[in-house]
């Protein structure tokens, strides 16, 4: 056996920790995954989500070639039979019934494969259907919509400088877990104790003691679906104590006057009812944020996936605007990309909102998506515009959308459904077609979003480390292929539009290109094939690049790197990141505050007597993608439903007994687990689980972990009505012994 050291990152959650591999190449076999000590972001530092992609690899129920339904069952189809045909029935739907007929998925695993991010759009583009739908709105969307709002970039995410800060106030995130979502940082642990040990503080607001408030100095619990009621609490309070000091943010802000207006209903003492914090709490924790050197406050998916989630994202930024702490050193800052990929254009962009609704509801559309809870009711609707085909792209909705079982049901109605998974999940199970990618393994890859979202600048290339199977395709090459199919197109025709229009995009918004020629870029850059030759250009005409000619990042010199390479601290980048008209903030976007009639009238109703269903995510779960991984799914139950004390002994409920839950739209019996680090009124369901369809080809998952999807508990009507997130924290529910 010849064994090589192969140096790479982590591509399973946001945190990108950087990796030693110990491969034979020959035998195609990982023999150890390590933390590279040499990585200066995580310097030896792993979590068990590290050996995933080794897992998935090795895992023998992965498809490495087509498939296609006959008579009910699985036959293996070669890959030119499998996207001709895709291709066609997909062209045929689209020029008979037009390009709406066609709905389209597109699930979370996207968002960590470089090639597939970077030619997705064309893919969606071409497509150019107004059913698109994705994970985001289970997700982020809230954040995305009020960030475009306030600094006209919906990718543009202001970032806990946790190295920096002193006072780091978490609200609906639990980074010890998720590595920091929307804050990629790896071993979060180490930074948040390094942040006490030089004298500061963490406080975790949750409607669960998690395991970051576990560590953390404060722990306040609210009750879900509540926390822009605190927030606006807060900012009233800023106003009442003249604590509202923006600093240099107010050179280039307007509208923070109104909000002391539009705060004026929300003081400490009458969002406490519906909060459950009381007022004095509140107010010593404006007065602990205000009195630190520099604070800075953090919300994440707790506060997007709820009633509220719109104004809850915008109010984070609004206190660290009004108290100075956006842009500013251990406040929220801006990453620095070396793809300059969060760059503001030439011009300041149009929104994309409401250009169009959905059919069955008249919902507005956001970022050319609708939400993912309008699936079903979209996929039902018959007549004029029903919908005839679909296409799942690494996503698994049946599991990950509410009322997942309404979706599956509803894919029953439609004449041809092809996935692009490696899986026979919960989805993929009913389709014609699946077009498996290769995996992480078989594919170079570049942390192209996480590198937007991280706590310090960093660019790292992870190399391919084995060949795949004979045939197999990527998935950013199966995307093109289907789409030139369909448009009577080479595949080598749309790389060379994407490969022209990349190069357009940049000398029109980098005038220091201008002396250069398209034809001098792509000379410059013919070393390298398909996306590496996309990432080349990015990184070369980013702003740490050698702009095709001078000193400067390269992707040959990335790859000369395999440790990584540093590229600095977070640095203050306003006015000049701002994609807006002037270069301004509006603070008070009509968009958003066009929604606090319903929060009014939502305080004005008060807390109701129902109890609420929270999500919890354990460190071994990334959604349902780990569930078929023996490693991963072995061992105690953890989708158990989570229940304080109290409420267990009022509602007859023993440790490790069981209970039913029911919503409007679904009930269920689950194991009950007893504990006190979930406050009164609330019960928790851990979210990716449900694996209980028969037909799927998952034998771990489904013996091992079957667990309950608490998506089918979720109502699917509920949406925040802003971004059309689906509220999956916060969900009414009836608790009996069961």
């Amino acid at each position: 056996m010849t064994t090589e050291t192969i140096y790479r990152s982590c591509p399973t959650c946001e945190a990108s920790c950087g990796l030693v591999m110990e491969v034979d190449r020959a035998a195609k076999q990982v023999i150890s995954i390590k933390g590279d000590p040499d990585n200066h972001r995580s310097r030896g530092y792993v979590c068990a989500k590290s050996q995933a992609f080794r897992y998935i690899y090795e895992d023998p129920e992965r498809l490495t070639g087509p498939v296609k339904k006959v008579d009910g069952q699985w036959r293996e189809i070669g890959w030119e039979e499998a996207l001709a045909e895709t291709a066609g029935r997909l062209a045929d739907v689209r020029d008979q019934y037009g390009k709406d007929a066609i709905a389209m998925y597109y699930g979370n695993p996207n968002g960590h494969n470089f090639s597939t991010q970077i030619y997705t759009q064309m893919f969606i583009t071409l497509l150019n259907t107004e059913r698109f739908f994705s994970a985001g709105s289970v997700d982020q969307q809230p954040k995305n919509l009020s960030c475009e709002l306030l600094y006209g970039n919906g990718w543009v995410f202001p970032i806990p400088d946790i190295d920096h800060s002193d006072f780091f106030v978490c609200m609906g995130g639990n980074p010890l877990v998720s590595q920091g979502s929307l804050m990629s940082a790896p071993d979060i642990e180490s930074r948040l104790k390094a942040l006490q040990q030089r004298g500061g503080k963490v406080v975790v607001i949750d409607p669960r003691r998690t395991e970051t408030a576990d560590i953390a100095d404060q722990h306040l619990f609210i009750r879900p679906g509540t926390d822009a009621f605190a927030l606006m609490a807060f900012v009233n309070e800023l106003f009442a104590t003249g604590r509202v000091s923006p600093g240099r943010l107010r050179d280039f802000t307007d509208g923070i006057e109104r909000l002391q207006s539009l705060s004026a209903p929300y003081t400490p003492e009458a969002v406490a009812a519906i909060t459950g914090i009381p007022a004095a709490r509140l107010r010593q924790l404006v007065h602990d944020f205000c009195s630190a050197g520099a604070p800075v406050l953090y919300g994440r998916i707790g506060l997007c996936t709820q009633q509220f989630g719109t104004l809850a994202s915008w109010l984070v930024d609004v206190v660290n605007i009004l108290t100075g702490r956006l842009d500013a050193r251990g406040g929220a800052m801006f990453p620095r990309p070396a793809t300059a990929h969060n760059d503001p254009a030439s011009a300041p962009p149009e929104l994309g909102y409401n250009r169009w609704q959905s059919r069955a509801r008249g919902f507005p559309e956001y970022m050319s998506m609708l939400p993912a809870s309008l699936m079903a009711e979209e996929m039902e609707l018959q007549g004029e515009h029903q919908v005839r085909a679909l296409i799942t792209v690494a996503g698994n909705p049946v599991l990950s959308v509410p009322n997942g079982k309404r979706i599956r049901a509803a894919m029953d109605k439609l004449d041809f459904i092809v996935a692009f998974d490696f899986y026979i999940n919960e989805t993929t199970s009913q389709a014609d077609i699946i077009l498996p990618s290769t995996t992480q393994l078989e594919h170079s890859n570049y942390d192209f979003l996480f590198t937007s979202t991280c706590v310090r600048n960093f660019a790292q290339y992870s190399p391919q480390v084995f060949e795949p199977p004979g045939g197999a395709l990527e998935q950013y090459q199966i995307l093109n292929e289907v789409t030139a199919r369909m448009n009577g197109m080479s595949r080598a025709d749309l790389e060379a539009m994407m490969l022209d229009g990349l190069i357009g995009q940049l000398q029109a918004n980098a005038p220091e290109l201008s002396h250069l020629s398209a034809d001098d870029i792509k000379q410059r850059t013919a070393q390298h094939h398909g996306p590496e030759r996309l990432l080349d250009i990015m990184l070369r005409a980013g702003p740490y690049g050698d702009k095709f000619g001078g000193d400067g990042l390269t992707l040959a010199q990335l790859k000369a790197m395999p440790h990584g390479i540093d590229l600095g601290p977070l640095e203050p980048r306003l006015p000049g990141l701002l994609a807006t008209a002037k270069q301004r903030i509006d603070i008070a976007p009509a968009v958003i505050t066009d929604d606090l009639p319903r929060l009014q009238a939502a305080l004005a109703q008060g807390p109701g007597d129902k109890m609420l269903l929270i999500g919890r995510r354990h460190i071994r779960d990334m959604n349902s993608w780990l569930h078929n991984l023996n490693h991963y799914a072995r061992g105690k139950n953890r989708c158990t439903l989570l229940i304080n004390p109290q409420d267990a002994s009022r509602l007859g409920l023993a440790d490790a007994g069981r209970a039913k839950i029911t919503s409007r739209v679904g009930a269920f019996e689950a194991e009950v687990t007893v504990s006190d680090s979930i406050m009164p009124g609330v019960v928790s369901l851990p979210h990716g689980f449900g694996h209980t369809y028969r037909d799927t080809q998952q034998t771990v998952a489904t013996t091992l972990s079957p667990g309950i999807s608490a998506n089918d508990l979720v109502d699917d009507n509920e949406m925040d009505r802003p971004s059309g997130t689906s509220v999956v924290n916060g969900v009414p529910v009836d608790i009996a012994a069961a």
